[in-house]
């Protein structure tokens, strides 16, 4: 944590926002004095507690590990310790734990010169306001990230000019960072976000918004398993409309598109910009025959599980004519002839057209990360109506995305947790949700084990025939972090 709460001194804010707000190289670092003397160097400073998600949703970072955990993808050897679920304490990820608590402190700082900073009039009330909203929500995401890959985590809240204070804290309780730090952080978020649509978001769209905290707090009550509160929230977002209008786009491959950024479906959305050396290189999850056939260096995955093509395939009641829209805008089959195997499917969300790939080989593309969109919501709220005993309800939402993909509805007798988790899985493949909604729904164990040790088309090296533990849907604490303080204890197991 000590090496945590330095990198605020010493970082320099580099982040990109949106199209207009935070594109620019920022010349100092969030710290106290004089910086910070109207609304405008707040807006700026609030850079800080953005900049970090960029790497945080990176190619080979979280993204790429929630997938290779979850049973939709491996990575290229099929052998990895994250991948067999057999990690050590050398497979902790300490750039997560970094880059989240680096999102935590800095917004932890903003949040106190917000609160020190004396409004000249209403108006300026209002902006910082909304721009203590927007930390309020980085950090309760942070934390809500953390929880999940680490369970019990420092729960630092507080700025800490200095840096000993931090050692010592210990590790609080997950249940205790969900109801004291993530809830009330995204109710406050919820309470001064500002609405998608608002006219003070226009260029600055990446921006934190009521929806995104809405949608974020619902995802919340369903790990926690309060389907009542899951419903509650989602309910204000979709049926109420009190965050603004959000809309299921009509086609499917519009939804991720370099030049369709924030669109109606858009909740939130990390953004990158190659231009201003914040580049996306999320197109390189593929393995490196294919790679070489489209004239990119690519490597390490993840590469898709055959089992997630059957389930692709498999679900073929269409309304009408086939369509596989949303097949081949998530996935390419990756044919290769002579190759082996000769089927290598990769994801295909993020990916230009694959004959312009090679120029972006080492410039990177401008595609975004969507954390969440409106068609993960209108399953979530499904899922909330249904946990609560109103299947009847709950239908209308599911079908409205299986509608969108060509799909007959389905029926209340259909309805059932596993079709839930199908719907979901197929809708938002390799977008970080399959692993966490395995977790919370208690199918991790039974699902991935599956996964693992069942020979499905192509993927036919099986290299465990155990089930996994369960301990190990946690990461390791970094064992750098319990060196510097001993207060940190290690998660059962490692």
């Amino acid at each position: 944590m000590k090496k945590i709460i330095n990198l605020l001194i010493i970082a320099t804010l580099i982040v990109s926002c949106s199209e207009e707000f935070l594109d620019r190289q920022p010349e100092d670092a969030l710290s106290t004095g004089a910086f910070y003397n109207n609304p405008s160097e707040i807006k700026a400073g609030l850079m800080a507690c953005y900049s970090p998600y960029q790497n945080i949703y990176s190619r080979s970072e979280v993204p790429q590990y929630l997938e290779i955990i979850s049973d939709d993808a491996k990575d290229v050897l099929w052998q990895s310790n994250d991948y067999l679920f057999k990690k050590n304490t050398g497979n902790s990820r300490p750039n997560f734990w970094r880059d989240h608590y680096k999102v935590i402190v800095n917004s932890n700082n903003i949040i106190d010169i917000i609160d020190n900073y004396t409004p000249l009039n209403t108006a300026e009330e209002n902006e910082i306001k909304a721009y203590k909203a927007e930390a309020k929500f980085l950090r309760g995401l942070a934390y809500f990230n953390l929880v999940r890959l680490y369970g019990d985590v420092p729960k630092v809240v507080e700025r800490l000019d200095d840096p000993n204070l931090a050692i010592g804290i210990g590790r609080t309780s997950a249940n205790e960072i969900y109801t004291s730090v993530i809830i009330p952080d995204l109710e406050a978020a919820i309470a001064d976000c500002l609405k998608k649509g608002d006219s003070k978001l226009q260029g600055e769209e990446a921006r934190a918004t009521k929806g995104a905290a809405m949608t974020i707090l619902g995802k919340v009550y369903l790990t926690m398993k309060n389907h009542a509160k899951a419903e509650e929230v989602l309910k204000r977002l979709i049926v109420n409309k009190e965050a603004g209008d959000y809309a299921l786009l009509n086609d499917f491959t519009d939804i991720h598109k370099m030049d369709n950024k924030f669109n109606e479906e858009s909740i939130f959305e990390i953004n990158y910009n190659a231009t201003l050396g914040q580049p996306n290189f999320l197109f390189k999850w593929m393995t490196n025959e294919n790679g070489y056939l489209y004239g990119i260096a690519s490597g390490g995955g993840p590469v898709i599980m055959f089992n997630l093509l059957e389930d692709f395939v498999e679900d073929n009641d269409w309304i009408d004519q086939p369509d596989w829209t949303r097949y081949t805008a998530t996935l390419d089959s990756g044919l290769l002839e002579g190759g082996s195997p000769e089927l290598q499917p990769w994801p295909k969300k993020f990916t230009p057209e694959t004959s312009t790939l090679a120029q972006y080989n080492i410039t990177g593309t401008d595609y975004n990360y969507m954390v969440t969109r409106y068609a993960d919501a209108l399953l979530m709220y499904g899922e909330a109506l249904f946990g609560n005993n109103k299947a009847s309800e709950a239908l209308p939402y599911f079908n409205m995305v299986r509608e969108r993909a060509g799909l007959k509805g389905l029926t209340v007798d259909q309805l059932d947790i596993d079709q839930i988790l199908h719907e979901r899985r197929l809708e938002l493949a390799f977008e970080g949700h399959r692993f966490f909604d395995l977790v919370r729904t208690d199918k991790a164990v039974e699902k991935i084990s599956w996964a693992l040790m069942t020979v499905v088309g192509y993927d036919a090296r099986i290299f465990t025939t155990e089930p996994i533990e369960e301990y190990q849907l946690l990461l390791p604490i970094p064992v750098g972090e319990i060196q510097k303080d001993a207060s940190l204890n290690q998660n059962p197991g490692y």
